[in-house]
């Protein structure tokens, strides 16, 4: 028999003894897919259960979470501004793919933090749109933009929570107005 349970039914099936083990595992130096093999646990519980724990993340180490982190409800994937949104989406190929559309402009790119493990978030632009005049292009824009924060480490999955949540969508929508800016020019 299978049963239906909600995120926050399934969330409090976690307990401080599933925690505990979880946590003893990673202080042996086991990774999130050792112990997903050891305990069958999923590798996104393992990262909940861990996210508040006390671990130092290096820009290697963000990398390698990225994807089960994006994939999780624990990451937000639409942002909405006055006039303008912005929705992020994970690619094939292991990339973050971008959709911004203000009232003038539609821009469509790739941007990942940590992109090879760097302590950088490139920003690529492949599809730009005037919507005044309904002029596109649909090509890269060789521009070779990068956001211009990206922090070298944190002391918490649930930090790097934080920064995907509320820092890079304010870093990406700050580096898509400076590329408008260069494509509209173009």
């Amino acid at each position: 028999m299978k049963y239906i349970i909600t995120e926050s039914q399934y969330d409090n099936l976690f307990t401080d003894k599933n925690y505990r083990l979880v946590a003893s595992m990673w202080d042996k130096g086991m990774d999130t897919s050792d112990i997903a093999e050891f305990t069958g646990l999923r590798e996104s519980s393992i990262i909940y259960l861990l996210r508040e724990k006390q671990i130092d993340i290096n820009c290697s180490f963000a990398d390698t979470i990225l994807q089960t982190l994006f994939n999780t409800s624990l990451i937000d994937k639409n942002f909405h501004g006055e006039n303008e949104t912005l929705r992020l989406a994970w690619a094939f190929g292991g990339m973050i793919s971008f959709d911004y559309e203000d009232p003038n402009y539609v821009l469509r790119g790739l941007s990942t933090p940590y992109w090879n493990g760097d302590c950088i978030t490139p920003v690529d632009s492949y599809y730009f749109e005037d919507k005044k005049t309904g002029e596109y292009e649909d090509e890269n824009d060789k521009l070779e933009m990068s956001t211009d924060y990206t922090p070298s480490s944190y002391n918490s999955i649930q930090e790097f929570i934080d920064f995907l949540n509320k820092e890079y969508p304010k870093e990406l929508v700050r580096t898509i107005r400076k590329i408008i800016k260069k494509r509209k020019f173009n």
